[in-house]
Order: C-alpha cells, then structure tokens, then sequence
C-alpha cells in the first residue's frame, strides 16, 4: 500500500522529535554545551540528508553533490577535502570529466555506501595519477559498462555511488574544479517529475540515515575513546571503509586550565599529511575559517632538523603551529598520511603553558599576535575562496 504524503511527513518529522530527544538524554552528551551544540549538528544532518535524498539521489540523473564542507560535516572531515558524490546504478555507465590543470591530487572511489550504515567496502579507487590528461588539461573517466583502454573504472554489481576526495593543500592557489557525471544515453534528456510514492521513500531514507548517523559516530568515538590514554597519538593504520592508500591515527587531548599538548614528530614522507581537532560526540571538525584548527603539510613548519613541534592548547602558544581547541577541554585529535612511504608516530608531552619554552627546540620559530591575526585573516580568506561564500 502506498504511503500518503502526509503520513510519510509527518512520519519523518516523528522520527526527528525522536533523535532530538536521544540527544536530550544525560548519558548521549551530559554538558550542556555540548547537547545544545547537538541541535546544530542534528540540523546540519537533516539539511544534508534530504538534499541527497530528494535532490541528488537519481542514478538516471545524476549530479554531484559537495558535503563535509566547512559548515555541513559529520564522521570527522578532512579540512583540506572537498568531497563530492553522486549516485549511480552500476548497471549503467557513465561519463565523468572535470579540469585537472592546477589540481593538487584527487581520489574518486566507488563505495558500497554509508559507514554509518555498516557498508565499508570500497570497489575500486584511482588517484589522479592513475588517469590521462588530455592535451588541454581535461580529464574523462568512464565509470562501468564495457571495459576500455583509458581512465575506466569498473562499478561493482553493489556500487552506491561514486565519491571524489579533492585534495586542497595550499587553500590559497590549488584548484577548485567543476566535476561533471552524464549516464550515458540519456545527454539531453529531463528526468521525470517525483512521484508521492518516491518522495515517501527518499524522507523514509533520510530518516533511516539521520537516525543512524547521530548514533553510529557517538559509539565510533566511545570506541576509540575506550582503553586509550589521554594525549598520546597511536600509530597510523588504515581503517574499515576508509581508503587503502591513507594512514590515519589520533587520540584525545584532556587538558586542564593552563595546559597543553605538544606534539614532536618527525616530518613524514607523503605526498600529503595533516593534523586536525575534531568535537565530540558529534565528529565534527571545529571552525576551519575563523581558527587555527587544522595544519598541512604546506602549513605546518618544519624545523631545520627535519621535525616539526605543534601544540594543542586553548591559548596562543606563539609559535607558529598552533592547533586550537576553541577553549574545549578535550576532543580528538586525528592525523592523516596520504600515499606516504613511512609512518612516523607522534610523541606527546602534557606540559603547563608557561614551560611550553623550556620544552620546545630553540630551532622553533616565533609568533607574536600581528602574524598571527595575519595568519587567520588569509585562512579566512582562503575559505571563502574554496567554499564561493
């Protein structure tokens, strides 16, 4: 029996009262800080959701669609990707193409689905170097149907949709390209106006991936949280669901009133690497634009012995690398090595803010509050220039 429109509404609507009330609940998220900062999460999900869901869920039609940007993020987002997916029936295929002139690096998967939703295989998956540049510059992949020669990717019988992570490293000057997916045979044609039965379902959909996207990363951080220590790092490792050629490792930084963290570690050999601050429970990376949050391997400095010194504190360190906490007293950490030939763990020493000097290498540079005001203002910049705000 088909569901009404309305009873599919208000059904959904039913199940997000649901989900807000599980937030309310002491032992989901007891600060209340924190629980009320769960409302911004729950409507950053919601908007999400019915997006993809209702706008960008047509494999006969489909369009890429950002996500985990600087605003809508969730399962701990890199701060130097641009994610984009698009659903595709992987009995069809399928044409991408985009301009790979002035791209740092990229890497396009075709997923089983959601981790969220206990799908963690990844069929297939190329990097930029794995394509052939057109004498202009362009990029065309063919995704599914008969295999061929050049830049095809095959799409397992159980492919969900197609996802690319853009790597972004120098915010200010790597390029940002349009990606562009046709399904081959329908160029030029219009999809069909939404049927009430298929409007039902795709809030059914975004009901079923709201209420496990709140739970599934609250329990994946009590997890990781479980038996760990305190502000120490563990080894890089590859993760279920995540990409074969990224290293990620972390932990949890818990400082009290006047104390930091400072991180030692040998500069790896990767073609791209990072260190970000995430919320918990709710996975989010913290504010990338107004905050020093995030460091590169093109932001970090890198001292002369080939090692660099990062500290995770509330307050201004002076020193160039800086990682934020946005005066929250704990929260995770998390780095990533990308295509890296070695897997330097981090050494962490919990110190009080002002015997952060006697601690650090006198081959650490300064920085005093004019460089560092300048600092965020082109961060700032450099955001509004990768996300068009």
């Amino acid at each position: 029996m088909e569901t009404a429109p309305g009873d599919a509404w208000r059904s959904f609507c039913q199940r997000l009262d649901a989900v807000g009330e599980k937030i309310l609940a002491g032992d989901f998220a007891p600060e209340t800080e924190v629980r009320g900062e769960g409302y911004r999460h729950l409507a950053r999900l919601v908007s999400y959701a019915l997006q993809w869901h209702l706008d960008f869920h047509d494999p006969e039609f489909p369009v890429f669609h950002r996500y985990d940007d600087d605003v809508l993020k969730w399962g701990g987002p890199n701060a130097d990707n641009h994610y984009y997916r698009a659903k595709v029936d992987p009995r069809g295929a399928y044409r991408i193409r985009f301009d790979a002139r002035g791209v740092r690096e990229l890497l396009i998967s075709t997923p089983e689905g959601e981790m969220q939703l206990e799908q963690y295989r990844v069929f297939a998956e190329r990097s930029l170097r794995d394509f052939a540049v057109g004498a202009d510059g362009h990029v065309e992949i063919r995704l599914g149907g008969e295999e061929s020669a050049a830049n095809w990717m095959p799409l397992h019988p159980q492919t969900d949709h197609v996802l690319v992570r853009l790597y972004v490293v120098d915010w200010a000057s790597d390029a940002i390209p349009a990606f562009h997916i046709e399904r081959l045979g329908n160029e030029g044609r219009a999809p069909a106006l939404p049927s009430p039965a298929g409007i039902a379902a795709a809030l059914d959909r975004s009901a079923t991936w709201i209420e496990r996207t709140v739970t599934y990363w609250r329990t994946f951080l009590a997890n990781r949280r479980a038996g760990a220590a305190d502000n120490v790092l563990r080894p890089p490792s590859t993760v279920p669901g995540g990409a074969a050629d990224i290293l990620y490792g972390g932990g949890w930084w818990n400082l009290g009133a006047g104390e930091c963290l400072l991180i030692e570690c040998e500069a790896p050999r990767a073609r791209y690497w990072s260190f970000q601050l995430y919320s918990a429970p709710w996975f989010e990376s913290l504010d990338i634009a107004n905050r020093l949050v995030s460091l590169n391997c093109e932001q970090m400095q890198i001292d002369t012995d080939g090692r660099f010194r990062l500290v995770v504190s509330a307050s201004d360190p002076g020193i160039p690398n800086w990682l934020d906490t946005e005066n929250r007293a704990a929260g995770m950490i998390s780095y990533r090595y990308v295509w890296s030939g070695d897997a330097p763990v981090p050494i962490t020493r919990k110190i009080a803010r002002g015997d952060l000097s006697a601690h650090l290498s006198p081959l650490t540079p300064r920085c005093d509050e004019r460089a560092r005001r300048t600092q965020i203002a082109q961060r700032r910049a450099a955001v509004a220039r990768r996300f068009r705000r």
